[in-house]
């Protein structure tokens, strides 16, 4: 995370905690990322370098006045008064990390052979957030390169559950006599 985006999403943080709207606050920018990943037009639009200032904050002070925070708004205003509106998906993913972090969350990434059933994510996302301390939101996805099992991120820790690791360390285990 550069600087730019880590001070950023630090003064939003501190200033809708400030004003006692923090989780609201939370809540407009999961809104806003998911808006500017779906449309390709707004996208477009705060990314381009030649719009005015003065442009970006009119359009989104239409777009968004009364729909959002007062603080979410103003930051927003800012950012483009600062033309740093740019790297607002980037603000947006890291303030949504850090309220994560705030919440004891933590995103355990997945990779199976084959897409997980209900029991079995509600299994190993008993088991990570055991592990963990923490509560899992888990992410999964299929790879069609592993032949069996899965393999889990959790920060820097990796389980790997793979049928073709459980093998090798047989092996290992069979060959040292272990």
């Amino acid at each position: 995370m550069s600087g730019v985006v880590e001070r950023y999403t630090g003064a939003l943080a501190d200033a809708a905690e400030e004003r006692g709207v923090l989780e609201q606050v939370a809540k407009d920018a999961a809104g806003l990322a998911e808006l500017l990943e779906s449309s390709d037009e707004l996208k477009s639009f705060v990314e381009e370098p030649f719009a005015l200032p003065s442009q970006k904050q009119a359009v989104l002070r239409a777009l968004l006045e009364g729909k959002v925070q007062e603080v979410t708004l103003s930051f927003l205003l800012l950012l483009c008064e600062k033309r740093r509106e740019r790297s607002l998906a980037e603000i947006l993913d890291a303030f949504s990390t850090l309220m994560d972090e705030k919440r004891g969350i933590v995103t355990a990434t997945v990779q199976s052979a084959q897409e997980l059933t209900d029991s079995q994510r509600d299994q190993l996302t008993e088991r990570l957030a055991k592990f963990s301390g923490k509560q899992i939101r888990l992410e999964t996805e299929v790879d069609p390169r592993l032949k069996a099992g899965f393999i889990a991120r959790l920060g820097d820790q990796v389980f790997d559950g793979t049928v073709e690791s459980m093998l090798n360390r047989l092996h290992h285990n069979l060959r040292t006599g272990v």
